[in-house]
C-alpha cells in the first residue's frame, strides 16, 4: 500500500483513539504509534500517571462518542457504567451551599477510565484499516523541503529502529509531547507556553458502595475560595465502586497515607467523611500533582510544516479537576474530521489551518478552568482581558447557583460544553447573577 494513503497517530491514549476513528473515515490505513503495551483488558499503563484516578466523559464528549461508536453507550451500561443525570443524581455543595437537586437531563456514563479506554480500544482495533502499534517509541519527525514525511521509532521489542513513513501525522502523545523539541530539529520555532498553576493536588481510593447506598451517585463538595482551598468528589463507577478524591489548592495537598487521608476528607466536609467512613476500601491511596492549565501556542507560529497536527493535552491540557480534557479531545478530532471532509483530498495548508483554529475549539473549556483557577491567584495571571473579565464575573455567577435554578442549570450546560461560554452573558442571567452579587452587597 502507498504511504500516500496512510495516517500516523503518535499516542495510543483517548485522544489518539477519537483521532484514529476519525482517520479512518479518510486514509486507507491508520497506524497508532503507542510507546506502552496496550493490554486488552482495563489495565493502569505507566505513560498514563493519572488513569486510575477520577475522569469524566462531559455531555458533549458522550454525544461524540455516540456519534463515532454506534452502540456503545449500551456497551458501556452492559458493563456496569452507570448513567447520571449530573442535577438529579449527584448532591453537590458548592460556595458552601448544598445545590437543589432537579432533573436536567445533562447525562454521563460514569466509569472508570480504565474500561473506559480498554472498551474504546477493542473498537479502534477492530476497524479493518487501522492498526494499534504498541513498544512504539517516536524519537522525533522526519522531513524533507517543509513537508512531514515520517516519524523516527525506536521498537521496544528489539526490531531494529527505522523511520515510519505517511501522507498525514498527528501529535496525540499527551501533555508529555516532544514537539516543542521536535519543531526546532526540523527548522521551526518553539511555540509561546501560557500556564496557569493553582498548585492543586489529589488523592483517591476506591471503595466497595455501601448497603444499602445513598440517593445519589455523585457527591461533590467544591473548594471555596478564599475561605476553603480544599474539595472533595465520590463518583461511581463500574462493579459497585466508589473513587474517592480529595483535593487541595495552593499547594495543600491531600496526604496518601490512611490517617492523613480521611482527617482531610473530615476537613472537606462532615458529610463528605461520613459517607465514605460507611464504606469499605478497596485499594490503595494514589497521589497526583501535576495539574496546571497549559497551552501550546502553535497557533501563533508564522511558520508551520504541512501535514503535521497536534491535538489535545500535546496542545492545550487542562487542571484535570475539571474533567474537560477527554471531551476536548473528542471535539478536536472531529473538528480535525471536518477539516479533511471540506478539503477534498487536498492536505496543502490544512495543517497549519488547523492549528490556527485550535484556539476556538478549547475557548469554552479554557475559559471555565482558567477564570476558576485565576480566583485563587487574584487575577494576577490573566494575559487578556476576556480572562480578566472572566475571573471578575465568573465567581459571581457561582455565588448565584445555589439561589437560581436557570443559571445552575445554564452553567451546568456550559460546563459540559453543551452552549458556549457566551450564554453565560446573554441579559437574561446577567440580570439574575448581578442581582444576586447586589442584593449580597
Amino acid at each position: 500500500m502507498s504511504n500516500s494513503q496512510r495516517a500516523i497517530v503518535i499516542g495510543g491514549s483517548l485522544a489518539g483513539l477519537w483521532t484514529a476513528r476519525v482517520l479512518a473515515d479518510h486514509f486507507a490505513q491508520v497506524t497508532v504509534l503507542e510507546r506502552d503495551s496496550l493490554p486488552s483488558e482495563p489495565a493502569s499503563r505507566p505513560g498514563v500517571p493519572q488513569d486510575r484516578h477520577v475522569h469524566v466523559l462531559l455531555e458533549r464528549g458522550a454525544d461524540i462518542m455516540s456519534q463515532l461508536f454506534p452502540g456503545i453507550t449500551e456497551e458501556l451500561l452492559a458493563a456496569g457504567a452507570n448513567r447520571v443525570d449530573l442535577t438529579k443524581d449527584s448532591r453537590a455543595k458548592i460556595r458552601g451551599q448544598w445545590l437543589p437537586q432537579f432533573e436536567s437531563k445533562i447525562v454521563t456514563y460514569a466509569c472508570s477510565r480504565l474500561m473506559l479506554e480498554a472498551i474504546l480500544r477493542r473498537r479502534v482495533a477492530a476497524l479493518p484499516n487501522v492498526a494499534l502499534c504498541a513498544g512504539a517509541q517516536v524519537q522525533g519527525l522526519v522531513a524533507n523541503n517543509g513537508v512531514v514525511e515520517g516519524v523516527q521509532v525506536r521498537w521496544k521489542d528489539g526490531r531494529a529502529d527505522g523511520v515510519e513513513t505517511a501522507a498525514f501525522i498527528v501529535d496525540a502523545s499527551g501533555r508529555g509531547s516532544k514537539l516543542p523539541e521536535w519543531l526546532p530539529q526540523i527548522g521551526y520555532d518553539t511555540p509561546e507556553e501560557t500556564v496557569i498553576d493553582v498548585r492543586l493536588g489529589y488523592a483517591g481510593r476506591r471503595y466497595h458502595i455501601p448497603n444499602p447506598p445513598p440517593a445519589w451517585d455523585m457527591m461533590l463538595v467544591g473548594a471555596d475560595p478564599p475561605h476553603n482551598s480544599r474539595a472533595g468528589l465520590i463518583y461511581s463507577e463500574e462493579n459497585n465502586i466508589w473513587m474517592v478524591m480529595v483535593a487541595g489548592i495552593l499547594g495543600d495537598y491531600p496526604p496518601t497515607d490512611e490517617e492523613g487521608f480521611l482527617a482531610f476528607a473530615r476537613e472537606v466536609d462532615a458529610d463528605f467523611h461520613a459517607a465514605i467512613r460507611k464504606a469499605e476500601p478497596v485499594s490503595n491511596i494514589i497521589g497526583y500533582r501535576r495539574t496546571e492549565n497549559r497551552f501550546r501556542r502553535y497557533d501563533r507560529l508564522t511558520r508551520w510544516p504541512e501535514r503535521l497536527v497536534a491535538l489535545g493535552d500535546a496542545v492545550c491540557g487542562f487542571n484535570p479537576v475539571y474533567g474537560q480534557g477527554m471531551t476536548v479531545s473528542a471535539m478536536a478530532a472531529v473538528e480535525l474530521g471536518n477539516m479533511l471532509t471540506a478539503s477534498g483530498g487536498n492536505l496543502v495548508g490544512l495543517a497549519h489551518a488547523f492549528q490556527k483554529k485550535y484556539p476556538k475549539i478549547v475557548e469554552p473549556a479554557w475559559l471555565l478552568a482558567t477564570s476558576a483557577d485565576l480566583e485563587w491567584l487574584g487575577n494576577a495571571e490573566a494575559t487578556s482581558l476576556p480572562e480578566r473579565f472572566a475571573g471578575w464575573y465568573m465567581p459571581k455567577v457561582l455565588d448565584a447557583i445555589p439561589h437560581d435554578r436557570l443559571v445552575h442549570r445554564t452553567f451546568i450546560e456550559m460546563q459540559n460544553l453543551i452552549v458556549p461560554p457566551t450564554t453565560l452573558f446573554k441579559p437574561a442571567i446577567v440580570l439574575r447573577v448581578l442581582g444576586h452579587w447586589l442584593r449580597g452587597r
